[in-house]
């Protein structure tokens, strides 16, 4: 196996393990067109069996070394995602790829139950009605959190505690603390006693 194909066994063994059972993974040899490597195999392809590279032109765009995702079908119809990754020499020469093939299926059977499970129930509800069970100052503060942290990169669990004084700020111009029980909720959001977010507001109030 050429140098270039053997270094990427690691990382073909790393997504093997990583997405098992539902990911195969293939080393390719474009000067061969065979099969080198295989984890979790249930292509029922081998190690030395052809690649069919025939049909991929890596000379168009020697920067393009991701493929896909693209759709493939499994032997016995199952449907596979799969993305590959162009292995290159040292002068810049695909000498290979790296395939990974996920086998979707599962999630496709599952999926028609879970949109049943997961959509309103009760069509006969008003949506009038329905602002009475949702976005009520629980679900608003949950929303604001996670839009807060994402947009900062930010971990809830691991937040300083300037961070978190942040944060109280932010809410607090939200008007969060203006519901019922809303200290108390954000204390336990935050990990922290109710006094201390007391601490967090009367600080606030101190640098005004």
């Amino acid at each position: 196996m050429k140098k270039e194909l053997e270094l990427a066994i690691p990382m073909a063994q790393a997504f093997a393990r990583l997405l098992h059972p539902f990911a195969e993974v293939v080393i390719h040899d474009i000067a061969k067109d065979t099969i080198e490597a295989i984890y979790n195999p249930y292509s029922k392809r081998q190690v030395g069996d052809s690649s069919y590279l025939d049909r991929w032109d890596f000379t168009v765009n020697p920067q393009d070394n991701v493929i896909g995702p693209y759709e493939k079908t499994n032997y016995d119809g199952r449907k596979l995602k799969s993305i590959s990754v162009v292995l290159r020499n040292a002068n810049g020469k695909a000498v290979g790829f790296l395939c990974v093939n996920m086998d979707v299926s599962v999630f496709e059977r599952y999926q028609n139950s879970l949109d049943v499970f997961l959509k309103n129930n009760d069509q006969q509800i008003l949506e009038k009605k329905q602002g009475l069970f949702k976005d009520d100052i629980y679900e608003q503060i949950n929303a604001f959190v996670q839009q807060y942290c994402m947009e900062r990169q930010l971990s809830l669990e691991s937040l300083s505690r300037e961070e978190n004084q942040q944060l109280v700020q932010a809410l607090k111009t939200l008007g969060a603390f203006k519901g019922k029980n809303a200290t108390n909720y954000i204390a336990r959001i935050l990990n922290v006693s109710r006094a201390t977010v007391y601490n967090y507001l009367k600080d606030l109030e101190d640098n005004l």
